[in-house]
C-alpha cells in the first residue's frame, strides 16, 4: 500500500512537473517573442520621445534664432565685406597698411613683418581677388591675435595657406634658452575681394 501511495505521489509530482514544463514551452513558443518585441518597442518609444522633446525645444527657439539672424544681417551688410579701394594695387597697399597697423598696435616689439608681396590671381572670378603674400616673425600669441583680428574685421580679409616654422636654435644652456624666446617664422596669404 505504501508503495502504491508513493507511486501515486510520484505520478502527481511528475504530472505537476510536466504541466510546468508544458506551460513554459507554451510561454516560450507563443508569448516570449511577443513580450520581447514589446520591450523593444517600449525602448524605441522612449528614444523617440526624448528626440521629440529635443526637436520641440529647438522648434521653440526658432523665433529667437530668426530674430538674432536678422539683427546680425542688419549689422553687417554685404557691401562692408568688400575692399573699398578702386583697383588691385590700391587694395593691396591698403591691406598691407592695415596689417602694419595691427602689428604695431596689437603685437610685441619682437613681432615684425619681413616682407609683403601682392600677387594677382591667375583665375578670373566674379569678384577680383586681391592677395598679399606675407612673411613675418612673431610669437604664437601675437600671431593668433593678428589672424583673429584680420579675419573678424571689416572689410573681410581671409588668411590662407598659413605656414608656421620654428627656426632652429643653436645649442644653449637651459638658462639661456628660457630667457630667449625665439620668434616663429610665419608665412601666409591674406586675401580680400574688390566689388565690381
Amino acid at each position: 500500500m505504501i508503495a502504491i501511495a508513493r507511486k501515486q505521489g510520484d505520478n502527481r509530482l511528475m504530472a505537476v512537473l510536466l504541466l510546468v514544463i508544458a506551460a513554459i514551452l507554451v510561454y516560450v513558443v507563443c508569448f516570449h517573442w511577443f513580450i520581447l518585441r514589446h520591450l523593444d518597442y517600449n525602448e524605441e518609444i522612449g528614444e523617440l520621445s526624448s528626440q521629440l522633446v529635443r526637436f520641440q525645444r529647438v522648434a521653440a527657439q526658432k523665433d529667437i534664432v530668426e530674430s538674432q539672424l536678422l539683427s546680425l544681417q542688419g549689422r553687417r551688410s554685404e557691401s562692408t565685406l568688400f575692399l573699398e579701394e578702386g583697383d588691385f594695387n590700391e587694395a593691396a597697399a591698403a591691406m598691407s597698411e592695415r596689417l602694419n597697423q595691427m602689428v604695431s598696435t596689437q603685437a610685441d616689439e619682437s613681432c615684425q613683418i619681413v616682407s609683403r608681396q601682392p600677387v594677382q590671381a591667375r583665375v578670373v572670378e566674379k569678384f577680383e581677388k586681391v592677395t598679399v603674400n606675407v612673411r613675418m616673425r612673431c610669437s604664437i600669441e601675437d600671431l593668433t591675435r593678428l589672424l583673429y583680428s584680420l579675419e573678424t574685421g571689416v572689410p573681410m580679409i581671409i588668411a590662407e595657406e598659413v605656414t608656421v616654422i620654428k627656426p632652429r636654435a643653436r645649442r644653449r644652456t637651459d638658462a639661456q634658452a628660457a630667457s630667449d624666446a625665439v620668434p616663429l617664422d610665419v608665412r601666409f596669404n591674406m586675401s580680400g575681394y574688390l566689388r565690381d
